[in-house]
């Protein structure tokens, strides 16, 4: 059965962390669309404009607004694809990388002190930089 109250308390966690480094503000549009990017990166999966904006709940108007604003902040960016000039494909910035680096890292180590709190486990610390695949 799930600790409730490490479930809490790691989801409360989450969002401080996330909101520290990523440029979610009041809106889960970018914050969609950031895990969705960085998602097919890892998985190594051609990421299109118009498969990102399908693959959201949220209006065409709100999804280029948002996507807008992280290109031009420089947490997305846009390659052509190698096969067809008329497609661009989406890749996390470096600066966005960086900042899941930082997130991972803090959430990790989050996890097992919570963990270590509410369950009395002592999990081994494995921090793993991010990587593809």
């Amino acid at each position: 059965m799930i600790n409730i109250n490490l479930l809490i308390n790691f989801l409360v966690h989450s969002r401080e962390v996330t909101r520290m480094h990523l440029p979610i503000g009041h809106s889960f549009i970018p914050y969609e669309m950031i895990l969705i990017v960085v998602l097919h990166y890892l998985n190594e999966e051609e990421l299109t404009v118009k498969r990102l904006f399908n693959s959201g709940s949220f209006s065409e108007m709100g999804n280029r607004y948002h996507f807008r604003k992280l290109l031009k902040d420089e947490w997305l960016s846009l390659q052509d694809h190698p096969s067809d000039s008329r497609l661009k494909l989406i890749v996390p910035s470096p600066k966005l990388l960086s900042s899941f680096e930082v997130i991972s890292k803090e959430l990790h180590e989050s996890f097992l002190d919570t963990s270590k709190q509410y369950l009395g486990l002592n999990a081994s610390d494995d921090n793993a930089p991010l990587k593809k695949g």
